[in-house]
């Protein structure tokens, strides 16, 4: 049975009730394994075990009961049975959940409120019960006191963080007890509101520690204080703040331990993604990897880039199913796997096809989309296999963007135990791109995927100047919605092998993307950095002269040549136009100079216009 921190900690501090429930074997009810409660049920049981008092949690059609141990003493039912084998509430409870509706009479003991699931529908239902011998006016001030916590606990529930956590319970103390001042505290954390109070005194009248256990003896250090100043109805009720500084208290244990398992998975999981990217001739490569908001837990996502030693290029990226350590721990396992299958000279599909069964081999169920792209850049030819993963995107010769495959090749990892995932191929024109990425990119709760997808076609086929550019923008209009789940992008943009032939407007703030593009040709083909950086500032140096000098050109560009031809790096700047004399009061004359220091220059001039030619001898490793 997989028990989650939160249930864990309510379970073991949840007293007789807690123990008992601790040791159910849920997945014979109808609720089944914890593992799988919604956040909504697991807020209210853990809101339910830290209070004192009699409170009911019903799940489901069947209604199924959870106790505390107060409640049990009244109704004696079990837990994971249904409530009415004991209590007489079935047709009440179904009314709550039917009208969407709270219930309260003064014939009745108890109130009934619905537990709404993320959805905003009814699932469950929330039952307070209350003195029978209590006189009228305090029965219903009780009740309202009760409820007032349990819309505390909501609330408190609702958020992950520590400074979050704080933020709440500050407003909603203020909101319970009509204080002229409320601040709670933990270690680097503070939140205030403000009551109206004139002025209130330096001094709280009230400081409870926030104990981060919530049994009556609490043995642990406290997790904060909570500090209340009196209105100007006076002071709060002591029980109600002691109440509530046990709820916060609790919160905040839970809080803690979330960070740090937040913690701990992001650290792992960025420590898996690759530090660098693999440049060779033939093919730029581009990743970026954006976490989820932050109230999610870290996913299972992740990309890598591998050079194999025969001069292909694997692209891989996946995504496990899951959030938190665990799934950031089945990341690493999977793609440690995949790149040693890969190394080891297996095509993708066989490599697919391993790492199924090692998955099938490790124990426990692990599932992941993953999908395997090998691109050899001397003949451009493609190969792919894909384990139930969003089908990457191919834009080629300006047309608009299109899926690798239509049809699904094979199921999840992990999925199914014994199955051979295939190898498909295809071409690469020079210029292509193919962009893979995890379906955080395309999920939106206002719109359905294959929306997403049609879209997400036509903004990879917009024409950027650098396949980083593309990338950013994605993300620019990823980030325009609210996104719960990590997206991770990897994209391919395939260039001549040998050399690159770049056509520019005659603009200088293009400048950038054709040094871009000249570090990537260099680092691909392994130019010494010395080399690469005296050819970046000649070659910028000549495409500004060939940018600013020229007069009357018959077209406002320019082209930039390169190629590698083992022994040196040649790169010559075209332009259309015939350049200014040296001694026009806008020439500035020392550019050749610069140029000519650093590489061996020619310059030929024709009618049709300027041509610089840079060589840059290449000094053997």
């Amino acid at each position: 049975m997989g028990l989650t921190s939160r249930l864990r900690i309510a379970f073991d501090r949840g007293g007789e009730m807690g123990a008992r429930m601790s040791a159910l074997d849920w997945s014979a009810t109808t609720v089944g394994d914890p593992s799988a409660w919604p956040e909504e049920l697991t807020g209210a049981i853990v809101t339910m075990l830290a209070s004192r008092a009699p409170i009911v949690v019903c799940w489901g059609p069947e209604h199924t009961a959870f106790y505390n141990d107060a409640s049990r003493s009244v109704t004696g039912g079990e837990p994971g049975r249904p409530v009415a084998e004991t209590w007489d509430v079935r047709a009440l409870l179904d009314g709550v959940i039917a009208n969407d509706a709270s219930f309260a009479s003064e014939d009745h003991p108890f109130t009934l409120d619905p537990i709404r699931d993320a959805e905003g529908r009814p699932a469950g239902v929330f039952c307070i019960i209350t003195d029978k011998t209590a006189a009228s006016g305090d029965l219903w001030e009780i009740v309202g006191r009760l409820r007032g916590l349990v819309d505390v606990a909501s609330s408190l529930n609702a958020v992950p963080t520590t400074a979050e956590v704080l933020d709440v319970a500050a407003r909603h103390v203020l909101a319970l007890t009509s204080a002229g001042r409320v601040v709670v505290t933990a270690p680097e954390a503070r939140a205030e509101q403000d009551g109206g109070a004139t002025v209130p005194p330096s001094e709280p009248d009230v400081v409870l520690p926030l104990p981060s256990d919530s049994s009556p003896d609490d043995a642990g250090p406290p997790l904060g204080e909570l500090r209340v100043w009196d209105g100007a109805d006076g002071p709060a009720e002591p029980a109600l703040l002691n109440q509530l500084a046990r709820l916060i208290g609790l919160r905040l244990a839970n809080a803690r331990l979330y960070e740090t398992e937040h913690r701990i998975a992001s650290t792992l999981q960025h420590s898996l993604l690759p530090q660098s990217l693999p440049r060779v001739p033939g093919a730029i490569v581009a990743s970026r990897y954006v976490p989820g908001s932050s109230e999610a837990r870290v996913g299972g996502d992740w990309y890598d880039a591998i050079a194999a030693p025969d001069g292909e290029l694997f692209l891989v990226i996946g995504d496990v199913v899951g959030k938190g350590v665990q799934a950031a721990a089945g990341m690493g396992q999977l793609r440690n796997a995949l790149r040693a299958y890969v190394l080891e000279g297996f095509d993708c599909g066989a490599a697919l096809t391993r790492l199924n069964r090692l998955v099938d081999t490790l124990g426990r169920r692990q599932f992941a989309t993953v999908i395997c792209v090998a691109f050899d850049p001397r003949t451009r030819r493609l190969r792919f296999s894909s384990a139930g993963h969003p089908s990457p995107i191919v834009v080629e010769g300006g047309k608009a963007g299109e899926f690798l495959y239509a049809t699904a090749m094979g199921p999840p990892i992990g999925a199914l135990g014994n199955v051979t995932y295939p190898t498909r191929e295809r071409e690469l024109s020079s210029g292509g791109r193919l962009l893979l990425y995890t379906d955080g990119l395309v999920e939106d709760r206002r719109q359905g995927i294959d929306t997403g997808l049609a879209e997400l076609t036509a903004d990879v086929a917009r024409p950027t100047d650098h396949v980083e550019d593309l990338l950013d923008a994605l993300l620019v209009k990823a980030a325009r919605h609210a996104r719960r789940d990590d997206i991770a992008l990897l994209a391919l943009e395939v260039t001549e092998p040998r050399e690159f032939v770049l056509r520019l407007p005659a603009d200088p703030s293009r400048l950038t993307v054709m040094r871009r593009r000249l570090e990537d040709f260099l680092t691909a083909h392994a130019v010494p950095d010395n080399d690469a950086f005296d050819l970046v500032v000649a070659v910028s140096e000549a495409a500004a002269n060939a940018i600013e000098h020229p007069l009357d050109p018959d077209e406002p560009v320019i082209v930039v040549e390169a190629s590698h031809t083992g022994d040196a790096v040649v790169v010559t700047i075209h332009d259309t136009g015939r350049w200014r004399p040296a001694t026009d009061a806008g020439f500035r004359g020392r550019g050749l100079a610069l140029i000519g220091a650093l590489t061996e220059l020619s310059v030929h001039r024709s009618p049709q216009g300027t041509a610089v030619t840079l060589r840059r001898p290449l000094n053997p490793a």
